[in-house]
Parts: structure tokens; sequence; C-alpha cells
């Protein structure tokens, strides 16, 4: 892959007789998210791990911007790769500010750059700087933690940004809230992420690319919507899912793809946006029992969706 800004070549670990990664290998571009998906014991988080040299590999190599980890001082390499983890670790004893901070300041960034970091990152977040930075972690609910968690990792401006199971212990609210977060951020910063996670439906909501793994290999890496339109017969079939796999299509696509022309006119009681998604439009369509519906932006009509194009783009080859 030309630009990768990850690339992993013939990794393997065993831990005794076990082997927990098997010879894997992948890339990972420039501004891309990818997302290792499997069982519990797969090799995925020991992948992960060993790209940021938590763990040794027994063989292969990891590159990072074109260069060798192996070449690099692990805490240097650390502290260039933002690491999060599910249960956050914060540090309970000192301030939200101060957990932010930690590793610009290893790093020796001076107090105004690391102030004026700690407020960027709270605002990003949707914290108030003043409130939220003299808090201890323990006054924050589970998802403010989490999402301090994930500013801690971006605070020295890292280009990557490794997460394990980061939203994992959230309710679905908070999890779906901060999955949105972090993909709007991302985009608009862009970050290479490396994301490891046993939910699918995380995998296609927040990742360019899924790799399933089983038994310390990777069975097949493609972009979502190639996965859920041509899995690889046996366990990657199986994990991917087969009864819901066109609601899954539809959820990757936007009403503003489908979206046909129609009269300006004020907004009806039921309509759709252009960012909902397909799998939305579809929902709201089976409730009213009809075959389009308006699409609204600032009150107004700019169009309309049909039926029959959903069901189109959702059977495309999901059988």
């Amino acid at each position: 892959m030309k630009g990768a800004m990850i690339r992993v070549e013939g990794l393997t670990r065993r831990f005794g007789d076990a082997v927990a990664v098997d010879a894997i290998g992948f890339e990972v571009a420039r501004g891309e998210v990818l997302a290792l998906v499997g069982t519990s014991g797969c090799g995925k988080s020991t992948t992960l791990r060993m790209i940021n040299r938590l763990i040794e590999p027994d063989k292969g190599r990891v590159e990072i911007a074109g260069r060798d980890a192996r070449e690099m001082a692990p805490d240097a390499l650390r502290r260039g790769i933002g690491y999060v983890i599910q249960g956050v670790g914060l540090f309970p004893h000192w301030t939200v500010a101060r957990n932010i901070s930690t590793v610009p300041r290893l790093l020796g960034w001076d107090r105004s750059r690391i102030a004026a970091r700690v407020d960027e990152l709270l605002e990003l977040f949707g914290f108030d700087p003043a409130e939220a930075g003299p808090k201890y972690p323990a006054a924050l609910s589970g998802g403010q933690q989490q999402r301090i968690g994930v500013a801690r990792a971006m605070a020295a401006e890292p280009e990557i940004l490794l997460m394990d199971e980061p939203f994992g212990a959230l309710d679905p609210v908070t999890r779906a809230r901060l999955q949105d977060e972090f993909t709007a951020i991302r985009r608009r910063s862009g970050l290479t992420a490396i994301i490891v996670t046993h939910d699918m439906d995380e995998a296609f909501r927040l990742a360019d690319r899924i790799a399933v793994m089983d038994a310390g290999r990777i069975l097949q890496i493609d972009t979502p919507e190639r996965l859920l339109r041509g899995p690889r017969e046996g366990f990657v079939r199986q994990f991917v899912g087969l009864d819901d796999r066109a609601l899954r299509i539809l959820s990757l696509h936007r009403v503003r793809e489908l979206a046909r022309p129609a009269p300006d006119a004020p907004a009806p009681a039921q309509w759709v946006a252009p960012e909902d998604t397909l799998r939305e439009a579809a929902s709201r369509l089976i409730w009213e029992g009809g075959e389009a519906l308006a699409v609204v932006e600032a009150d107004r009509i700019t169009g309309e969706i049909r039926a029959e194009d959903i069901w189109r783009v959702g059977t495309r080859g999901a059988a």
C-alpha cells in the first residue's frame, strides 16, 4: 500500500507452546482506521501491543512511517503513538488536566503549550476546561472517564492511535455517542488508527477496513461493505452474520447517496435528513407503510428517497 503509516510483516508471537499470532501481515494507510475483530483469544490485542512494543514479537517486523520499530527506543516509540484501553487507566490521584498532560510533560513541552492543549482537548470532547480540569477521575461518569482517556492518548498530537476495546464497558447510548465523537475527531485530525473490538457493529461503524482474525491469523481483510457482501466461507461468514447483513449494509450508506430531486416545500410530519442512514430511512418507511420519504434540510424539502432504491442497495450481492 502506497503511503502506508503502519506496515506489519510476518508478525509472530508465542506464549509457551501456544501460538498467539501466526505470521500475519497488513498495512494501514495514513489517515485510515483499521479494525481487528475476532473472538476472545484470537490474537488481536497481542497484535496491537506488538505494534507499540508493549509485547515484543518472536518474528516479523513493524514499520512506522517507513521506519523499523525495532530501531526506535520503546519509550520514544510509545510517546509518539496514542494508546487507549478499556477501563481507561486514568491516574486516580491526578486531576483530569494532569492526566491529559502526561505525555506532553514527558516530552518537555512548556507550560503554556500544555495548558492550551489540555483546554483544546477538553473542549473538543465536550467539557468546560475550567470545570472539568481540576476534577479527579472519581468525580466523572464512566463515559466521561473514557472520553478523558481518549483525550489523553491524543494529547501529544500523535499521528497514530491504538485502541483496545475502548468503548466496551459503556452502556449502549454512551458508547454510540463516543463512537460518533471519535469518528468526527479522527476525520478532522487525520489520525491513523487501529481498533481492537469483538463487536462487528462497532467495526462497521468506525473502520475503513476490517481484518477478521481467528487462531492468530487474519482470514480476511476488506472494507465493511465488501466484507458484508462477500464474506469467505467458514469462520468469517459465521462471524459477520447472515441474518441481518442487508440491514448492516444499509447502515453503511447515507440518504444523500440515493436522494432524488423533489419540489421545495415545508417539511412534512415524516422525513429523513441527508446524513441519516438508509437503515433509518428503511425503518421509517416500514413503520409508515409508504413508498417514499421526504429528505429535509433546514425545515425545507430538498429531495425524496424511495423504498425501491433502498431495497436495491440492501439486497444487491447480500444473498
